[in-house]
């Protein structure tokens, strides 16, 4: 082995038609399942009838052109969900990809950006403690980015973006999308990406903060030389373990859209060279894994390359796996898992093209980069299989053999995160406390946890507060501790938590500045983030 395998992603323009179709032929009416007769339903609105035709829809469908925004909007309107539910996970998917056509895809949209006193009121509500809903974030960013609006002075700029940041941080499903692409389209717009970058960066200076891998995973979407050199702070003098993790994925985008100069490349490369060829001392398993990744992306001489190739090679399984294979596990494996998720799904699974599923679900499950199998699990939770996906991945945990593997289990629960509904909430927990499993197992069922929904008795929440505020060893406690204190704020137990920490507070100084962050949290914050 004398370079890393190639890592391949689906295009977002497939999974893009592949979801609509999956609704499509799933439409609650029959007439509507076919072409000819989703085409005649579509063509009724007229501000989108141009063109359209059933070849229109099946060249759609099948990724060889790529959607429009709108177009999507009519779907989701054609099968009665509601707006957003499909365009938001495509947004992100496009964001992430990039490229001509998904810059075409992201700026487009039913209407023109809005103009006038509906906006400045939406800028007056931003300041000065309103409620805002994620449509209104579309609006105001889209008028503030490339709208017309001129927003003055910085000051201003600046407490719209830290607003918007903690909505961010504390959102979830299509809401944090839909805040996610408002920051990306501020952070790459030349009035307001320089505000969005400082506001990114300091964020990633507080250890407390919730969202410091969202802060600095924000900033590869800029090409400004501030967030390059954000980034790489982050990786030469991390302000935790998640920020470093963070400046890893943030680097892996940027060195695709080859943001960074020269200089800090070799700083890049270093720095990669650093966690993969020189272990001083043991680097967090996800940390080695971001760095195998980075060398297929980085101009590395042959010798150095193949180096470190050997070197990743020899750091675990996974490491080995991604630079081998461009896959978290060796490819055999990959096939029999995705085989037995496929078979547990049933052969009601319409909607190709063929095969697109499967490599969707392989992506979620075996994709090296996270914020890939990050969109899988979007784009299989705005399906018509995503409760279906997440039983099916429940079922693959009650596996003991699956439970204890950590390169198995792990994936499984991130997937879970976007993917699990009540119906996974037992399975997960039980993952949080059950001896004898891998600690980052447990600590990745604790993160599932905080985004399925449903409740959980509060003899599980002292538990699990007990085990997990025990003592351990600084960068591992202080991470364990946040995703406890995020899974409690998330889950609503934000007040258990703050009496749970009085009760014990003299082993629980670091959980209690934590809590104080969700705790300092204005309402209108916490409101406004679950629209």
């Amino acid at each position: 082995m004398t370079r890393p395998a190639f890592i391949r992603s689906t295009p977002w323009q497939v999974q893009a038609g592949w979801l609509l179709r999956t609704h499509r032929t799933r439409h609650r009416d029959p007439a509507l399942r076919g072409l000819a007769g989703f085409a005649r339903a579509y063509r009724e609105d007229r501000r989108l009838a141009g063109g359209v035709s059933p070849s229109s829809l099946s060249r759609w469908e099948n990724g060889l052109v790529p959607v429009t925004a709108a177009a999507v909007r009519r779907y989701e309107d054609l099968v009665g969900l509601p707006p957003y539910s499909l365009l938001a996970p495509v947004q992100t998917i496009a964001r992430h990809q990039g490229g001509p056509a998904a810059a075409a895809f992201l700026r487009g949209g039913r209407t023109a950006p809005e103009t006038g006193p509906r906006m400045e009121s939406l800028l007056d509500r931003a300041l000065d403690n309103g409620m805002l809903t994620g449509g209104d974030w579309d609006a105001l960013t889209r008028w503030t980015a490339g709208g017309g609006g001129r927003v003055f002075p910085s000051r201003v700029r600046d407490a719209v973006v830290q607003r918007l940041l903690l909505e961010t941080t504390v959102a979830d499903g299509v809401s944090w999308m839909r805040r996610f692409e408002a920051l990306n389209r501020l952070v790459t717009d030349p009035l307001w990406g320089p505000a969005t970058i400082t506001v990114c960066a300091g964020a990633a200076q507080q250890p407390d903060h919730a969202g410091l891998i969202e802060a600095v995973c924000l900033l590869d979407a800029s090409p400004h030389p501030d967030a390059g050199r954000a980034v790489l702070t982050q990786l030469t003098d991390p302000t935790t373990a998640d920020t470093r993790y963070g400046a890893l994925l943030a680097a892996a985008r940027k060195v695709r859209k080859q943001h960074f100069t020269a200089e800090q490349t070799r700083t890049l490369m270093n720095a990669v060279e650093d966690l993969l060829a020189h272990p001083r001392t043991p680097h967090p398993q996800p940390d080695v894994e971001a760095a195998a990744v980075l060398l297929h992306r980085l101009p590395l001489q042959s010798g150095r390359a193949e180096r470190l190739t050997a070197s990743a090679a020899d750091l675990g399984p996974t490491a080995h796996a991604i630079v081998a294979h461009g896959l978290l596990t060796d490819p055999v494996t990959a096939e029999v898992t995705v085989s037995r998720i496929m078979a547990r799904l049933g052969d009601d699974t319409p909607g190709g093209p063929a095969g697109v599923l499967a490599a969707v679900v392989g992506e979620l499950l075996h994709h090296p980069v996270t914020d890939v199998r990050l969109h899988a699990a979007m784009l299989l939770q705005a399906s018509p299989h995503g409760p279906r996906i997440a039983a099916a991945l429940a079922e693959e945990l009650r596996q003991p053999a699956t439970a204890r593997a950590e390169d198995r289990a792990i994936p499984l629960l991130h997937a879970l995160r976007v993917l699990g509904g009540p119906g996974q909430r037992a399975a997960v927990a039980g993952l949080t406390l059950a001896p004898g499993l891998p600690p980052g197992v447990s600590l990745a069922a604790v993160h599932a946890l905080a985004h399925i929904r449903g409740t959980s008795p509060e003899g599980y929440w002292r538990a699990v507060f007990g085990k997990y505020t025990r003592d351990q060893d600084g960068a591992a406690r202080h991470g364990d501790l946040k995703r406890l204190v995020c899974c409690f704020a998330m889950s609503g137990e934000l007040d258990l938590l703050t009496r749970l920490v009085a009760e014990k507070r003299s082993r629980t100084a670091p959980t209690r500045h934590m809590s104080d962050w969700w705790a300092g949290l204005d309402r209108h914050v916490r409101d406004s983030a679950l629209h």
